[in-house]
């Protein structure tokens, strides 16, 4: 253990791209284990973990997302959202939160979601008087959602690693997704009326129904995802490609906003990503293949067992932990390196697989909000041209409110499970 995990830190220390370090930390591992494995067994491993179909839905629900983006679905989402609660008190920022969770049912991804949303709606609320560490703060924290609500990428990797149902954890995202909207919007009405910030719309039932004609093709994205799947129509990766060919055409017949151009620039940009991704989910896949066959799960489950035996501190202790990784690490690389070795041990404890799998995936997106490696934030800050440091004391609230419902879906298993099992 000392071997593997010390060679892998320090491989970060010394600023290696972590897809890099992390095949790095297991060759070290292969050459002076004194475990008597041969070097093939990295090739070998390294293919077996990207032969996988459901891994096929990954770049196609980017793709999506990126059509999604791109092509016209934000602002008729924002329009939506604005005929919904632009009259309340704060209004903008009530908007923010509420595409974010329409955005999440498309996308799949967090920094599409900050992004698409960020570009349109932070000029409009530095413009309507809102400051811009809390522009940056809500825009970042929203955002989040994006990997909680059906479909996600996230998920879909989480599900894969873990050898669990796709469909169910994604069926898992949906309630505590909606909760985390909620509760970001009420912590947003608290300041909101502390700080004086404004409405932007008159309640319209005529303006709702209006919007929502406009933006419905966009809204039943999510539907046709999750309602597919759990109809036995198609499986999780062949909905992702109905998504990504359903947001083809809605980009560029239907709404008409894409170039060609923009099309090819989408589909490389595509490739890129994944590529890089992909490299990553093959060498943590040695890497995993190491923790399991030398029993690291059992082990540091043994130690736990003898520190204590008490299931909420051992759940506690697994959040705090979580929590402290996603500050550092990109929450896909957290998932790839840790889930190999938390899984294990959830189980051990008694912990429904779906269950536990949303409480590490909520638990790791909080990351994406946070100082010093939360990406959300960066690109919130660098379409507010605002510096990091100077948002983090706005952030603290909304962080504050997210892992109060973390704690509620971590203790309280049906606000995940209700939804698989309803549908089961």
């Amino acid at each position: 253990m000392l071997l593997l995990f010390g060679s892998l830190f320090l491989l970060f220390l010394l600023n290696v791209p972590l897809s890099f370090g992390v095949g790095l930390a297991s060759l070290i591992w292969l050459l002076f284990s004194g475990v008597d494995i041969p070097l093939v067994v990295l090739a070998h491993r390294f293919l077996r973990g990207l032969d996988s179909f459901p891994l096929l839905a990954i770049p196609f629900f980017m793709l999506a997302g990126q059509f999604m983006s791109r092509g016209g679905v934000a602002r008729r989402l924002i329009d939506f959202a604005e005929s919904l609660v632009g009259s309340f008190k704060g209004g903008l920022a009530h908007i923010n939160i509420m595409v974010s969770m329409f955005f999440a049912g498309m996308t799949g991804s967090a920094v599409s979601d900050t992004t698409a949303i960020g570009s349109i709606l932070i000029p409009a609320m530095i413009d309507n008087g809102y400051e811009r560490d809390v522009t940056v703060a809500i825009t970042a924290t929203s955002s989040v959602i994006g990997v909680i609500i059906p479909p996600s990428i996230v998920v879909v990797i989480y599900a894969i690693v873990a050898e669990v149902s796709v469909g169910d954890l994604l069926l898992a995202g949906i309630i505590p997704g909606i909760l985390l909207g909620f509760a970001l919007m009420a912590a947003v009405a608290v300041i909101a009326h502390r700080r004086g910030y404004q409405s932007v719309a008159k309640f319209s039932i005529r303006n709702i129904l209006r919007t929502f004609r406009r933006s419905f093709l966009s809204l039943i994205t999510v539907i046709i995802v999750v309602g597919g799947i759990y109809g036995g129509i198609f499986t999780p990766t062949e909905a992702s490609i109905i998504a990504a060919v359903y947001a083809f055409i809605l980009s560029t017949l239907v709404y008409r906003e894409l170039t060609w151009y923009e099309i090819r620039k989408i589909f490389v940009d595509t490739a890129k990503v994944c590529s890089l991704g992909l490299f990553l989910l093959g060498t943590t896949s040695i890497f995993g293949w190491i923790v399991a066959t030398q029993q690291i799960p059992q082990i540091i489950f043994d130690f736990v067992m003898s520190v204590t035996a008490n299931k909420t501190i051992i759940l506690l202790s697994i959040i705090l932990l979580l929590l402290l990784i996603g500050t550092v690490l990109e929450s896909v690389a957290a998932i790839l390196i840790l889930v190999p070795i938390l899984a294990p041990i959830g189980l051990n404890v008694g912990l429904d697989p779906i269950h536990f799998g949303m409480i590490i995936v909520l638990a790791i997106a909080l990351g994406l909000s946070t100082p010093p490696v939360g990406v959300c934030i960066f690109v919130a800050c660098g379409l507010a041209n605002a510096q990091v440091s100077s948002v983090v004391k706005a952030i603290i609230p909304f962080f504050l409110v997210s892992l109060v419902v973390l704690l509620l879906v971590a203790f309280i298993p049906q606000i995940s499970l209700f939804i698989p099992n309803l549908m089961q």
